[in-house]
């Protein structure tokens, strides 16, 4: 038996949403310090890393560790409404393999989905060298993507000591964001050698859509031509990150 409650249920609805960006099914391993997902999307560009620890939640219980596989849109369908000041208790049975919503604030819901067979295969933890490190506000980067992604379905991302560079390119168009050391926008940057690299700006507009649901602030590494690691900050030491592989230009 699996038991535990949101004191926030707008905002597992809001993490579940982000994780939805890239699969369909989600697989929880429900350890005894809390739940942890970690998964490839189909075309294995890209990847999400969950984690909401034990502390986070406001009660938690459990006897051993698990794994609960759920269908995410059929979920989130049935968080559809959910407010901030509801909370949210998941109860999981391992005899009926059924997960049970409950919703309780001025109205009390409960709701029991089907679980899925969960996979066998664990995703390992990408061992990867990043150079660069920048923190960014979501709404700046959000932005960022949606003016290159009127140009061009990738962009090349560049760091150097003293700023960011974006730049979008087309047939006939083409677009240049600089982000200097220091402003508003770019909170922080640290760059052991300058970088450069492109990504698919498609994949990239739906991860910083779905992470700024979650996080005012988006933390981004990356090397020369190596995949990119962004990650959104969340309440209660959560975890909430991607990884997206380059798209390597021929030469």
């Amino acid at each position: 038996m699996f038991k535990a409650t949101v004191s926030d249920a707008r905002l597992w609805k809001n993490l579940l949403g982000a994780i939805s960006t890239l699969i369909e099914e989600a697989d929880f391993n429900v350890t005894l310090d809390g739940m942890k997902l970690r998964s490839m999307d189909p075309s294995h560009v890209a990847m999400v890393d969950f984690e909401w620890p034990k502390t986070a939640f406001e009660e938690y219980d459990c006897s051993q560790s698990t794994k609960i596989k759920v269908n995410l849109a059929s979920m989130l369908k049935l968080l559809k409404r959910v407010k901030s000041e509801e909370t949210l208790e998941l109860t999981y049975d391992e005899n009926t393999k059924k997960l049970n919503i409950a919703i309780k604030g001025k109205i009390k819901k409960n709701f029991t989905m089907p679980t899925l067979q969960p996979s066998e295969e664990e995703v390992p933890t990408p061992k990867i060298a990043f150079n660069s490190r920048l923190k960014i506000t979501s709404s700046s980067l959000k932005e960022i993507i949606e003016d290159t992604q009127a140009v061009s379905d990738s962009m090349i991302l560049e760091t150097t000591p003293e700023k960011v560079v974006v730049k979008a390119a087309a047939e006939l168009s083409s677009a240049t964001i600089e982000l200097d050391k220091g402003s508003e926008a770019l909170l922080e940057l640290q760059v052991k050698e300058p970088s450069k690299a492109t990504y698919n700006l498609n994949y990239l507009a739906e991860i910083v859509k779905a992470g700024a649901t979650t996080s005012e602030v988006a933390t981004a590494e990356f090397s020369t031509n190596m995949p990119i690691k962004l990650e959104f900050e969340i309440p209660q030491q959560g975890r909430l990150l991607y990884y997206l592989a380059p798209r390597i230009e021929a030469e």
